[in-house]
């Protein structure tokens, strides 16, 4: 961190696990530092990092600039929200052109981190997800991942109910069994990260420390267990397709593939009424690879 950062932060702000006071920045200061000097460090030589758009892009959120690191144009100090997204815009448009002399790809991934449009921590190598309170490549910390595993319970035994109850009407039945075999996929991958279940909650594999490729092995085998809606011969055999459904959008939000919570605050998944979550991650590439 510059000396300029530190001012900044240090007149400003007590408590770390807060976004930077006055900032279009949604990220807790704790986190906020730890990847920015993780970014520093994967320039060959400090010349090199500050002239960088992505380091800049830094700067310029934090209010310790003035010039936005797309557009070169001037703003406020700090920079509201609004600017931020016209320079990730303005970096879009450069991409879509392929204007490669003037990309600037890297500093729109940073921003968009920054303001929470993108929870894939905007940095390379192993170990990201240690700085933003997870491990490995998962960007949740447990207490996140304790959060949704309760509502989940609690909307799985709600929903479940209501698919026992023969006086309810045939739909909201229908969707009610449907959202409590998502919801137990929900559970079941969040207690196996959580070292609450031992084995995975699609292969049944046990390992002795979870890793991420375990966790996009695990991300394959729920997309098989989702095809098999489309093949009546597997029916029966394997989990069915929404429980699938409830570990895949799991562990993508467990990475950071999806900014969505795979059940919302009142423990609903896609199923239920008044849901706004997506029967499926829809800000994913394909997941088959390893």
């Amino acid at each position: 961190m510059t000396a300029v950062t530190v001012k900044y932060v240090d007149a400003r702000q007590a408590d770390d696990m807060t976004p930077p006071p006055g900032t279009a920045i949604v990220r807790p200061l704790r986190h906020v530092r730890a990847v920015r000097k993780r970014h520093v460090q994967q320039f060959a030589d400090p010349s090199e990092a500050a002239a960088s758009r992505s380091a800049r892009a830094w700067a310029w959120a934090l209010g310790e600039c003035a010039t936005a690191p797309v557009t070169g144009r001037e703003t406020a100090v700090p920079p509201a929200q609004a600017d931020i997204e016209a320079e990730i815009t303005a970096a879009d448009e450069r991409r879509l052109r392929s204007d490669r002399e003037n990309r600037a790809d890297a500093a729109a991934t940073v921003l968009r981190w920054l303001i929470g449009d993108d929870d894939r921590v905007p940095v390379r190598g192993e170990n990201r997800g240690e700085l933003v309170g997870g491990f490995g490549g998962v960007v949740r910390s447990p207490a996140q991942m304790a959060d949704v595993m309760a509502a989940a319970v609690q909307g799985q035994r709600r929903v479940a109910a209501v698919g026992r109850d023969i006086d309810a009407d045939p739909d909201n039945r229908q969707f009610a069994r449907q959202d409590a075999e998502y919801l137990d996929g929900v559970i079941a991958t969040l207690a196996w990260v959580l070292s609450e279940r031992v084995e995975a909650p699609i292969t049944r594999r046990q390992s002795r420390q979870l890793t991420t490729r375990d966790l996009k092995t695990e991300r394959v085998h729920a997309e098989d267990v989702i095809e098999q809606a489309r093949n009546p011969e597997m029916i029966g055999r394997l989990p069915s397709s929404r429980y699938g459904e409830g570990v895949k959008f799991t562990i993508t939000w467990l990475l950071g593939d999806s900014t969505a919570r795979p059940a919302d605050p009142a423990g609903r998944g896609p199923y239920s009424p008044g849901s706004d979550q997506p029967a499926m991650p829809t800000d994913t590439k394909s997941t088959r690879h390893l």
